[in-house]
């Protein structure tokens, strides 16, 4: 399994993985409707967009195995003033996940953080029925920093909670 940045090539993939990922965990929170008819479409029109004219801050790193993406971080680095850089988001497929494939993900993207922004924090919003996440995040070091809400693309607005690391750098460390 290789962690590498990701390209044009892998917008597909990419789109598909979060896409997959949203309809199996975000059920709860995102109308039914948006997730079968819109989301596909919508996932595979952002990450071309993303990938093809990345923001100067925007990180994507994917996890690669014989050409398919097993999973994937999307980072902004110095996003926030207070919180540091932000990740957007983080997602194994079904079949990769309990793999530590995820961990992976995560420090790798805590490695640009700390060789771009040195001492600067990292956070990310989980939304909170999502319990796996919150225990996952937990176990890498984070720790839940206040309540905040997600206005999701289908217009819900979803109550989350803001995860951090006060420094990226304890996430290279571990």
């Amino acid at each position: 399994m290789d962690i590498l940045p990701a390209s044009f090539a892998h917008a597909s993939q990419i789109a598909q993985l979060h896409w997959a990922s949203w309809a199996a965990t975000y059920g709860d929170v995102l109308t039914p409707d948006y997730l079968a008819h819109t989301a596909p479409a919508e996932r595979q029109r952002i990450w071309a967009e993303r990938l093809a004219a990345p923001a100067a801050d925007q990180v994507v790193l994917v996890a690669e195995h014989a050409g398919e993406v097993a999973g994937f971080s999307c980072l902004y680095l110095a996003r926030h003033e207070e919180w540091g850089s932000y990740l957007d988001n983080l997602h194994v497929a079904a079949r990769w996940q309990g793999q530590a494939i995820g961990q992976r993900l995560l420090r790798a993207a805590a490695q640009v953080c700390e060789v771009r922004y040195p001492g600067l924090g990292l956070y990310l919003l989980v939304n909170q029925t999502n319990e796996r996440a919150q225990r996952f995040y937990q176990a890498n070091g984070a720790h839940n920093a206040q309540d905040s809400v997600w206005h999701a693309p289908d217009g819900s607005t979803v109550p989350t909670f803001i995860f951090r690391w006060p420094r990226a750098s304890t996430l290279t460390r571990s």
